[in-house]
């Protein structure tokens, strides 16, 4: 059975997060984490999510060339090693769902990327290929040195050890069997025509543009209607998706999101055997390209999410030699374009 929780061995790892798409800053780190990797000073690359959707232009969005570079270098180098960690723009492709801001609609490309997958002549993957490599990837990371790393930070729906380990046994197969379960007890056709009235739009056309189908003869084409059936009927469902999506300290405020953290940091030490005192996460923009949030818990950005770019971060840490408090993490952190006179947008590579 997969487990959610990544365990990383003992060693360095470079830590990265959200490069959303950006095939020249992702090429960068990996190549540099493949130089440092060939000297043996560092052991582990972990992602920690949102690896896809650009919100720029569909040229510069390499977010499948990214993701398939990661599905070759698990194949080379083992899970163990390269370790990605689901951030909530990956997820809704598990499921078939929706994902936008405001005018901003991320999910469509990414889909019409993976039918193009489908078409090309001569490639080892395909959708089927890279949709079951999100269903696998875990949503958290653990080290011997009390940090431990996830996408979007701590959420107050993860109450206590028992909220962990359901997190830890979420099952994606399981969770959309049991709401298609459910959506073949209903009228089809009256289920499209309620969405169809509740969206103002025609559920074939919606269905052709964010699920990429041809046609109602398409085994996905009744995917959009999944959602009907997984948000309020299962309550694992739901505590993935809180805890993935989640804005953490800007909702809440942030004194009451620092006990969040300390109760979260707890609940994983007491479902582990090593005491977790150090949570490092991305997910949210950060001016320098990190912040410290309290004294547990450093939000860091290595591209998308840092102001300015030129401030992005990593972090190249050891994987077992004990950290206490965030900030003693801040002589771990890197530039990712040390050495670069006045660099703000790099070129992006062509999908």
């Amino acid at each position: 059975m997969t487990q959610r929780i990544a365990d990383v061995g003992g060693g360095m790892a470079m830590v990265v997060t959200d490069l959303h798409g950006a095939w020249d800053v992702y090429r960068r780190l990996r190549d540099q984490f493949l130089t440092l990797a060939a000297k043996g000073t560092v052991d582990h690359l972990i992602l920690c999510g949102d690896l896809i959707h650009s919100e720029g232009n569909e040229e510069s969005d390499s977010s499948l060339d990214a993701i398939l570079d990661v599905m070759s270098l698990q194949a080379e180098l083992g899970s163990e090693r390269v370790v990605m960690l689901l951030g909530n723009h990956e997820l809704p492709h598990i499921y078939g769902l929706t994902l936008a801001k405001g005018a901003i609609e991320y999910t469509p490309r990414f889909e019409s990327m993976l039918t193009r997958l489908d078409q090309r002549y001569k490639t080892p993957f395909r959708r089927k290929d890279v949709v079951q490599f999100l269903s696998t990837l875990p949503f958290f990371a653990r080290t011997k040195a009390g940090v431990l790393f996830t996408h979007a930070g701590a959420h107050s729906d993860v109450a206590s050890v028992k909220h962990v380990e359901r997190l830890n046994s979420i099952n994606h197969t399981d969770l959309i069997k049991m709401a298609d379960g459910e959506l073949k007890k209903f009228d089809i056709a009256s289920l499209q025509r309620g969405y169809s009235h509740f969206t103002g739009i025609s559920y074939e056309e919606q269905a052709k543009r964010y699920l990429a189908v041809s046609g109602a003869d398409d085994p996905r084409y009744n995917d959009l209607l999944r959602v009907l059936f997984l948000s309020g009927q299962n309550t694992d469902f739901d505590l993935m998706w809180n805890t993935l999506f989640s804005q953490n300290e800007l909702e809440g405020g942030e004194a009451a999101y620092l006990k969040t953290v300390k109760n979260f940091l707890q609940y994983f030490s007491e479902q582990g055997s090593v005491e977790q005192r150090v949570l490092v996460s991305g997910h949210i923009g950060v001016k320098d390209g990190y912040a410290e949030v309290g004294k547990q818990q450093l939000r860091m950005a290595s591209y998308t999410h840092a102001f300015p770019k030129r401030a992005a971060r990593y972090l190249l840490m050891d994987c077992e030699a004990p950290i206490k408090q965030a900030s003693d993490l801040m002589p771990s952190l890197r530039f990712v374009f040390e050495g670069d006179q006045a660099v703000s947008m790099p070129p992006m590579k062509s999908a």
